[in-house]
Parts: C-alpha cells; structure tokens; sequence
C-alpha cells in the first residue's frame, strides 16, 4: 500500500503523506516513496512548484516509534538518519520551490521536514517542535543547522532545550514559516502562494532558489569536509540513542505521562 499520494494539476504538483492511522509518522519506507516522487517530479519540466501536505488530522507527528526501536537493537539509527537526510537534501536541492502545507502536528521529522522546504503556510493553531528533549533523543546535526539558520539560536535553544511544540502563528513569527492563517482557509493560502510561483518566470525562480542554496552552504559546516567539527557531537548523538533515557522517553510517551530521565 503507498504510503504517500501524488497528483500533478498542470504546473503544481501535490505530495500528500498518506499514513494518518499513525499520524503520517515516517517510516524508512515513506521516505524511500518520497524521495522517488521528488526524483520523478524534479524531472517533469512542467512541474514548477511542489506541495507537500499531510493526510487526515496532521501533517506529520515524527519518526515511527515501532521501527525507532527495532533499530536500537542493530545499526540501523545510522541508516535511518543517512536515509532521512537523504529526504530532506532531496527536497532543499529540488530545482523547483517546495511549500510545506502544515496543519494539526508537524513535531520531530514533521517538522524538521517542514524546516527543509523553501516555503511553509501553516495553520495558526497548528502544534509544531522538535521534542528531542522530552525523548531523550538528539537529532542529527544537519537539522539543528536548519533550525538555527531558520530561527536563530536562541529560539532554536528554546526549541530544542524544552522539546515544547509551537504553535502555527509563532512558527510564522519565529520565521519558521511564512504565513499562519486559520485552519478553514490554509488550503486557499496555499494555493494562492502556489499558483503566484507557477506563474513567475521558472528560469528566475530555480535560479532565485539555487541561489539562496549557496548563500546556505557557506553559512553552514559540510560533515564530509569538516567531520573534526561534528566528531563529538556525533559520539553524543550516539551515546543518547543507545541511552535508557530513550527508552523511558518512549515508554513514557505511550503511557501519556512525564518521563523520569536519570542521565544515561
């Protein structure tokens, strides 16, 4: 069954996360789904701007926790975040704009993948974070890169420090995204900023985008270049992931109650 649903209406084209039993949490299957969409959309020249949405009540309440755990017990947290960032470079490098169309949670990937598109139009009560922190957890350092370059640090500290989630109308504030409207009329605003795009000159608007990507590299560190700058907070990363703190952050987050973290 796929797990997303694409639809091309002339020079717009939709990607809808399809997994609203589980809240559109990313599985390493929806990610490979996506990025073959995007691979397949970056190829239609018609295609001129892409919108990514979510199915049923939110657009995406983060990583599945059932496959989180099965990776604990072999290698497979480094695959996962190979695979995820590959998801999020595919969408920041897209030749054409991506809109983030961000209602109900977009909290942990949700919103890290919310982070990575050019544009983002949320709803004003929408729930949008990164609880790393009420988890146990620490995301890769590429994301914290985006938040930090999309919100400053401080703001990004907030985020990151309290694992609190945001609402839509702050997310817009904070810069995160770039209009917060009510919930009834996300889907007009949305398309209005959607069809302003297709109509702009395509050849400006992926040269705009390229453009804006490489004021984006040099602001930022390349891992493969600069690994001694990241080596400890991989090792750090590392270390959380295998902690039982992640494993009482989960547990408690199913038993819908405040976790007792003791640090390891």
């Amino acid at each position: 069954m796929a797990l997303i649903r694409v639809e091309r209406g002339g020079s717009v084209a939709h990607i809808t996360l399809s997994r609203p039993e589980q809240r559109n949490a990313v599985s390493s299957d929806m990610i490979e789904e996506l990025v073959e969409a995007l691979g397949g959309l970056a190829a239609d020249h018609e295609t001129r701007v892409v919108v990514l949405a979510g199915d049923g009540p939110d657009f995406c309440a983060g990583a599945d926790f059932a496959e989180l755990e099965v990776m604990r017990s072999g290698p497979g947290e480094f695959d996962y975040g190979v695979t995820f960032e590959g998801l999020l470079s595919a969408i920041s490098t897209h030749p054409v704009p991506v809109i983030a169309r961000i209602h109900g949670a977009a909290l942990g990937a949700g919103c890290q993948i919310a982070i990575a598109c050019d544009l983002a139009v949320v709803a004003a009560d929408a729930k949008i974070g990164i609880p790393s922190a009420r988890l146990g957890i620490l995301i890769n350092f590429e994301n914290i890169q985006r938040l930090v370059l999309a919100v400053g640090p401080k703001r990004a500290g907030e985020i990151l420090f309290t694992g609190r989630a945001i609402s839509g109308t702050q997310a817009a504030e904070w810069g995160m995204a770039n209009l917060a409207v009510p919930d009834a009329e996300l889907d007009a605003a949305v398309g209005r900023l959607a069809a302003t795009i297709a109509e702009a000159a395509p050849l400006s608007v992926q040269g705009s985008k390229r453009g804006i990507g490489v004021v984006l590299e040099h602001l930022t560190v390349d891992r493969f270049t600069e690994g001694h700058r990241v080596a400890d907070f991989d090792m750090m990363a590392a270390q959380a992931f295998a902690s039982e703190d992640l494993q009482e952050g989960i547990r408690a987050f199913r038993e819908r109650r405040k976790p007792d973290f003791e640090g390891r």
